[in-house]
């Protein structure tokens, strides 16, 4: 079907639903052609997604871009990937002006739910801003569930909660110290040294000598 009929197929289906459910739930029964005149008259007046006009309301552009942190600090993005029996990882640390201070790529040969290669991630950020002798740190992950978690770990009961709370521990030798949530678009560094690492299968440091395959991304991220 050509997008027109598409939109119209849709429509009527949406409206067939309703009455549908007005005949089930309030004993109402519709004709056909009324049905039809609701679709038709649906699909002409509400324009605002209509996939055969320009909206009526414009839709808002996402300017949403990597936010550079406080000076004197080192904002460290991760990000991780599952496929199959192993999951990688990716972290790049930054300072105020968006200069890379290094990172880290690597995997774990073992099957892992989402959440558990987030915490890998988060706990090799640590251990390389240790490594580093940084006194304060950010981090930030696209991943809302494991941020949430994270704040709320003394009231987690569960395995999980009980890991975030061991690695708080490694955090308490820094001046400041916080984790905070960014959409995915402000995490694509990170994204593309997970891909990167899932591409060659390896496991590296690096300082400001990074992969080339994110510098476009990071001179963006820089820019903004």
């Amino acid at each position: 079907m050509d997008i027109k009929a598409v939109s119209h197929f849709i429509t009527v289906l949406w409206n067939v639903w309703n009455s549908r459910n007005n005949s089930i739930f309030r004993g109402v029964e519709e004709d056909a052609k009324v049905i039809w005149d609701q679709a038709a008259s649906l699909s002409k007046d509400f324009r605002i997604f209509n996939l055969l006009e320009d909206p009526v309301l414009p839709r808002k552009t996402d300017n949403k871009a990597w936010k550079k942190p406080n000076q004197d600090t080192i904002k460290i993005n991760f990000d991780s990937t599952v496929y199959g029996m192993s999951a990688w990882y990716g972290l790049v640390a930054r300072d105020a002006d968006g200069f890379v201070h290094g990172g880290r790529v690597g995997f774990v040969n073992k099957e892992l739910h989402t959440e558990w290669a987030e915490l890998q991630a988060m706990e090799e950020s640590i251990y390389f801003a240790r490594s580093k002798n940084w006194n304060s740190v950010e981090l930030e992950s696209d991943c809302a569930s494991l941020v949430n978690w994270f704040n709320c770990r003394q009231e987690d009961l569960t395995m999980l909660g009980h890991r975030l709370r061991e690695i708080q521990k490694l955090t308490n030798y820094l001046s400041h110290f916080s984790f905070n949530w960014a959409p995915r678009c402000c995490n694509k560094v990170a994204n593309a040294l997970c891909s990167w690492a899932k591409t060659n299968n390896c496991k590296m440091d690096f300082n400001m000598d990074y992969p080339l395959e994110i510098h476009e991304l990071v001179l963006i991220d820089a820019i903004n």
